[in-house]
């Protein structure tokens, strides 16, 4: 389960080159572990650079210090919210996109329990403290698992199930960015293993 991130550069005919370690020897440690990626420009310099999630809730960002056809990932650096670093409860999938249409880069994070947090995001490269987009609560860095849990039951449960995936598109073509959410659950009841669905959030 270490925290590495690869990359298969395609090669045309569905075809892929062999996958290139982006993030190589020092980043490899448990902490950093069960690593998700996403690509924006994060420093406006023109390349990609990579937004990654942990198992331990954290979002880091490593720059491409390279370039767009050879990318050179510098080691990843905890993003902030304020002075302290941005966390979510266990296994954190942050997907960067200006969600408020403010010109500025913003995270939407899921989380282990099956939270969607949205950390509005400032000129500096820093982040104001997120709101889950389901119970309207701040995000509590100190809040664990069991008690996010709760909260999502008690203001009713969105998405059913634990470890959410976030993407967003125009799903219904009305200018508005959508909610596309991915979960892991229990199997049904008799069945083993673990399943999950794919559901999307139209944006009102």
């Amino acid at each position: 389960m270490p925290g590495t991130v690869y990359w298969f550069r395609g090669i045309g005919d569905g075809k892929f080159a062999a996958r290139q370690d982006l993030l190589v020897g020092k980043d490899k440690d448990m902490s950093v572990a069960m690593a998700t990626a996403n690509m924006i420009d994060f420093d406006r310099d023109g390349d990609l650079d990579l937004i990654i999630g942990d198992v331990k809730g954290y979002v880091s960002v490593s720059l491409n210090e390279g370039s767009k056809d050879q990318p050179k990932f510098v080691k990843r650096s905890r993003l902030k919210v304020g002075d302290a670093d941005l966390k979510v409860v266990q296994k954190s999938d942050p997907w960067p996109v200006d969600w408020d249409g403010d010109g500025h880069i913003d995270l939407l994070v899921g989380d282990e329990a099956g939270d969607a947090s949205f950390f509005k995001g400032c000129a500096d490269g820093t982040f104001l403290p997120g709101v889950s987009l389901f119970t309207g609560e701040t995000v509590d860095v100190a809040r664990r698992y069991m008690a996010t849990k709760k909260l999502l039951d008690k203001h009713g449960r969105v998405v059913p199930g634990y470890r959410l995936r976030l993407t967003t598109h125009d799903w219904n073509g009305d200018g508005k960015l959508d909610l596309l959410i991915g979960n892991c659950a229990p199997a049904a009841k008799g069945q083993k293993g673990t399943t999950g669905n794919v559901r999307v959030m139209l944006r009102q």
